[in-house]
């Protein structure tokens, strides 16, 4: 969820949007949701407001206006965006002046509100002690005078303190059960529950969104129950985490009723928010163009407020990325630099946010160097805030790009591997997807292709699983119900019109019943009726067009989705033509090795040339099955078992004395297991053949695989031929079969044991956790 807004100001401002959503969440659950009811505890002013309530504050008498008036302002500075010194003492002035009216007053209650928001002044100030002090007083004379109403919000407003600047998580949940539980013991339901929704929130900073996704669901039902009707709030929470969980069609949804709870209760204070949260979910579906009409309308509304806040100039990157793409580089840079000048950050991530997209106009401008700088600068300002954000992951993930594009691998392998190193549940699957295909290509230029693999790999099943056939017509679906229960909603609400005016113009008819009589009557109804019905017809005429427009948009998915399918047959045709060229050069390797053979004499050698084509027919073996199949990623043990066995029989010309006795169950593998497993294989039937029936003796040899408990696969090899020599002891045999078939066992991750029987030379057993 996006940090739209920052109620407090600690010197590192402690998360972005993308993090916890906590400047967002806080000013809606501070603001609008929570303190509704009592406009006292909370900040819900704007700036307009605040500068009336100082020309009122002027004219005013010391009574309890005056007094609300000062702790509304001292609340309004405490919790503007930014951290700025002249801040915190105007809400310092304002809140001592407001604790030594209420002394007079003798209003004990409105005392302790003006120093439950002084404890958290203290506390942005950087007095951490003196802050905590004074809430230790608050609490106990609000306990001693009874006032539990304004010690659950002192120990509400303490705790999101603690959460936001001290990050002090078991104080922070600890003390928002408190507060839970004094509102449940005054009968408060509704602040109840948005105690729960803090937890859940919590729950989502830390990055427990399962755990913060059942949490809302519940809370999302218990509101329904007491027909609570702002519920935008909980459905921004959970956009917010299905968008972080890759489950957009969720974060649609939710999305999508968030705006319609916000229309239908007409409570838009927080409109900016939520526009920003369905960006931010049409961003990640790759429709830029609704994205981009969202973000546009969010920067309009934290415009308006002349305030600086990171949201302010998040949404601005983001349009300023849009002109770029359009080709309109240099208006994105001047929208960019007007809106600094017309509004001045104050904040290291507001800062972070500015440089990184300043970078990106001057790297599609070509000017690399400043492009660098102001890259180099953005990694450096969220390094400051504590880098616990998704923005921050983004900087060394698009300055990694910047370097791969300009070929300088290292460095852009440096970047990338660092933005991946963050926390996954905190971030957005594309961008980790994005991540691991740059990398892809950094290791595949370098010759790191098991690495190479592995990055692909966790690509390609991200994207598999962000999108997919079924999804996009879901969101279509989806964006159709929508734009259907709005048209619904607008033809509900003119019928309502029309039935008010008609009821009017019957009152009129029968004043004029009097005056006309009965054909003047008749006559003006036949005009009313028929305008009702041009009316209707026009109306109708609307709605016609509306579903015709309506079903070019899910022709063009259809036709969209189709040209999909076409490229991921491609993308498949591509992938077996690798497997085949693969499988070609291995071919050509084998081939050289043979012709090699033909100028040797030494036995040795030739048994060593022999040998080593051996494994490299194991190898090409997989890529063979690979391109022959419709699996791309794994192989089929048992055939591939036995045709390894096969060749080796034919290549040693034992396939009439000795018998195979195979008994593998059916198990697939991927790839990276096969192919080790593969070359133990061959190591220790080449070694059986060559030495465990001496002088053509017939004899059996056994393969077993078996899928043990625990996802654990054991493969056990053996013969009944002449046995091992007494005095070799294969577990600390030097040789090169035997070095490899324990480096292999090592590189899966499993063990190697020799068993020595009476009828059987060599027996090796491979366990390994199931990985695929």
């Amino acid at each position: 969820m996006p940090t739209w807004v920052l109620p407090f100001k600690p010197v590192n401002e402690f998360a972005s949007w993308h993090s916890s959503r906590l400047a967002w969440l806080s000013l809606v659950g501070i603001v609008l949701h929570f303190f509704t009811s009592t406009p006292s505890n909370g900040q819900n002013i704007t700036r307009k407001m605040a500068n009336q309530l100082l020309i009122n504050l002027q004219k005013s008498k010391p009574d309890t206006f005056r007094l609300s008036a000062l702790i509304e302002l001292g609340k309004f500075h405490v919790y503007k965006a930014g951290e700025v010194k002249v801040d915190l003492d105007s809400a310092l002035f304002y809140l001592h002046q407001a604790e030594e009216l209420s002394s007079t007053l003798h209003l004990s209650k409105e005392k302790h509100q003006a120093e439950s928001i002084l404890v958290i002044a203290y506390m942005e100030r950087g007095d951490i002690q003196l802050g905590e002090s004074l809430f230790s007083k608050l609490i106990k004379d609000c306990q001693r005078t009874g006032d539990k109403d304004t010690q659950a919000d002192a120990l509400y407003r303490f705790a999101t303190a603690q959460r936001y600047i001290t990050r002090n998580y078991p104080k922070a949940f600890s003390n928002y059960r408190q507060a839970a539980s004094l509102y449940k013991a005054l009968r408060n339901p509704e602040k109840e529950l948005f105690l729960s929704e803090q937890i859940a929130g919590l729950h989502a900073d830390m990055g427990e969104l399962d755990v913060a996704e059942g949490e809302f669901l519940d809370i999302l039902k218990r509101y329904k129950a007491i027909k609570y009707p702002k519920l935008h709030y909980t459905y921004s929470w959970l956009a917010s985490i299905s968008r972080l969980r890759g489950n957009f069609e969720k974060g649609l949804f939710y999305s999508l009723q968030c705006l319609e709870s916000m229309n239908k209760t007409q409570d838009t204070l927080s409109a900016a928010g939520f526009y920003g949260t369905i960006a931010e979910v049409y961003m990640e579906l790759g429709k830029r163009e609704q994205s981009i009409y969202w973000f546009k309308k969010t920067l309009q509304q934290w415009r308006r407020e002349k305030l600086p806040n990171y949201s302010l100039y998040y949404s601005a990157s983001f349009i300023v990325q849009d002109l770029i793409e359009h080709h309109k580089t240099q208006e994105a840079l001047r929208l960019i630099v007007n809106l600094v000048k017309e509004i001045p950050s104050v904040t290291t991530i507001q800062k972070g946010c500015i440089a990184q997209t300043i970078a990106y106009c001057y790297d599609n401008l070509h000017h690399y160097k400043q492009a660098e700088k102001y890259y180099l600068e953005a990694i450096s300002w969220y390094s400051q805030s504590g880098n616990d954000f998704e923005m921050a992951q983004k900087a060394p993930k698009e300055i990694g790009e910047f370097y791969l594009k300009r070929g300088n691998f290292k460095k852009a392998g440096f970047y990338l591997r660092k933005a991946l190193a963050f926390s996954p549940q905190k971030n957005a699957p594309s961008t980790i997807k994005d991540i691991h295909f740059m990398l892809f290509k950094v290791d595949s230029t370098e010759g790191n292709y098991l690495s190479a693999i592995s990055h692909f790999r966790q690509h390609k099943a991200l994207n598999d699983s962000l999108f997919n056939e079924t999804k996009s017509r879901q969101f279509a679906e989806l964006e159709v119900r929508y734009a259907t229960a709005q048209k619904e909603q607008q033809i509900q609400r003119q019928q309502l019109e029309l039935e008010k005016g008609e009821t009017t113009r019957k009152g009129i008819l029968a004043g004029a019943m009097l005056l006309l009589g009965l054909l003047g009557i008749s006559y003006n109804q036949y005009r009313l009726k028929q305008k009702s019905n041009k009316l209707l017809e026009s109306k109708q005429l609307e709605i016609n067009q509306k579903n015709v427009s309506l079903q070019s948009i899910l022709n063009e998915k259809d036709t969209l989705l189709k040209e999909k399918e076409e490229l991921l047959e491609e993308k498949e045709w591509m992938l077996k033509e690798i497997h085949h060229r693969v499988k070609n050069n291995l071919q050509i390797i084998t081939s050289l090795l043979h012709s090699q053979g033909v100028y040797l004499k030494d036995k040795a050698a030739l048994s060593a040339i022999q040998e080593s084509q051996n494994r490299v027919h194991v190898m090409a073996l997989i890529h063979q099955k690979l391109y022959q199949s419709d699996r791309l990623a794994t192989i089929p043990m048992a055939e591939y078992i036995e045709d390894i066995l096969d060749y080796l029989l034919v290549t040693f010309a034992r396939q009439d004395s000795v018998l195979k006795k195979i008994a593998v169950m059916p198990i697939n593998l991927d790839v990276i297991l096969a192919v080790p497993l593969g070359l133990i294989l061959n190591e220790v039937v080449t070694n059986s053949l060559k030495y465990a029936f001496p002088d053509g003796q017939k004899g059996t040899i056994s393969i077993e695989l078996v899928d043990l408990a625990s996802q654990t696969y054991r493969l056990t090899i053996s013969d009944n031929g002449v046995g091992f020599p007494p005095d070799l002891n294969p577990n600390r045999s030097r040789t090169l079969g035997m070095s490899l078939i324990r480096g292999l066992s090592k590189q899966l991750g499993g063990s190697f044991k020799s068993i020595r029987i009476q009828v059987s030379r060599l027996a090796c057993s491979l366990p390994r956790k199931k990985l695929v």
